[in-house]
């Protein structure tokens, strides 16, 4: 007989769309991890080996937008934001915890729709109201959530970080989650409703319909397939994306609310747009590589602003050391 939890992974598995799936791979494979650490304490050397050979090749399938995000906005933090930095996540980056949110996913049914916001196509712009509370069967606590989108989750974060009186943990938590969610309000079709963002419109991909075992999906397009056609590593994607950011004098666009970023990308979204069978080719990607690479540096450029408005202040105390 299987677990309830299994029962309740399997559900969600069955019923998601194909990247969703992807994420509830490495959602499992982060409680996989759990599980490594008991038996390696047990000496269960051969199954340990498996499980550190299957966790590697899950986890290289993410993306490296949220890290770049990430490294870009390191590299625009204050000197007393980076020292507070510091003081709650010790000698990690923003890039090593970019891609916690979606880790955790799995695991945490609750936030799944933290990661975007549905606003209609024909319906202009954001709507908290009409765009922040959809409930949603698969995910009985979006019943009672009010605050279901990511525009709503970024604000409430950014109080959480900032509070003093929150625990130590709870800021980090925080702290997470906007490092990733920042990254997410940026790519365009996070903020669109239609096709669930893309997922439903399948696309042929460089001249492939096919994409591993599925079909291609637009939203997948965006997440990471025009990234990884660069050819660039993470290191020189973020010079890439330095260079642009010098040359366009983005910092002066380091601005907005969620709100404002949330429009921004629901407005691309419409320029980008393609039907189902539409064809990500190379016209298309050298039309729209360079609003991905805008999207990437003003999202680690605002995630930059964020973080020295918050950690900006008054240095606190270093994180403690673990004992050896």
């Amino acid at each position: 007989m299987r677990s309830p939890a299994l029962q309740h992974f399997s559900f969600l598995f069955a019923n998601s769309r194909p990247s969703e799936k992807r994420l509830l791979l490495r959602s499992l494979v982060y409680a996989g991890w759990q599980i490594i650490i008991q038996l390696a304490m047990k000496k269960q050397t051969a199954t340990l080996t498996l499980l550190v050979f299957i966790s590697t090749q899950l986890f290289a399938w993410g993306p490296k937008g949220h890290k770049v995000v990430g490294a870009v906005a390191q590299s625009h933090l204050t000197e007393a934001a980076r020292h507070n930095l510091q003081a709650l996540l010790g000698d990690a980056s923003l890039a090593s915890i970019a891609s916690w949110a979606d880790e955790v996913r799995g695991n945490r049914p609750e936030t799944f729709g933290w990661h975007f916001v549905d606003i209609p196509k024909a319906s202009g712009s954001f709507s908290q109201a009409r765009d922040c509370y959809r409930p949603d069967e698969k995910y009985p606590s979006s019943k009672e959530d009010h605050h279901n989108c990511i525009v709503d989750r970024i604000s409430m974060f950014k109080q959480v970080l900032g509070d003093p009186k929150a625990s130590q943990a709870d800021r980090i938590e925080a702290l997470k989650f906007l490092v990733h969610f920042v990254g997410d309000i940026h790519q365009p079709l996070h903020a669109v409703e239609e096709g669930r963002g893309g997922n439903d419109i399948h696309v042929v991909e460089f001249g492939s319909p096919q994409c591993g075992k599925g079909r291609c999906n637009f939203h997948f397009v965006w997440d990471t397939a025009l990234i990884e056609h660069t050819g660039l590593s993470e290191e020189d994607y973020v010079t890439r994306l330095e260079q642009l950011i010098a040359a366009r004098n983005l910092q002066s666009r380091a601005t907005g609310t969620p709100e404002d970023w949330a429009n921004e990308s629901y407005r691309w979204a419409q320029k980008i747009w393609l039907n189902e069978e539409g064809s990500v080719d190379e016209a298309y990607y050298q039309s729209n590589i360079g609003v991905v690479d805008e999207r990437l540096a003003l999202a680690g450029l605002r995630l930059a602003s964020l973080l020295n408005d918050v950690l900006g202040k008054t240095p606190e105390q270093p994180a403690p050391k673990l004992p050896a």
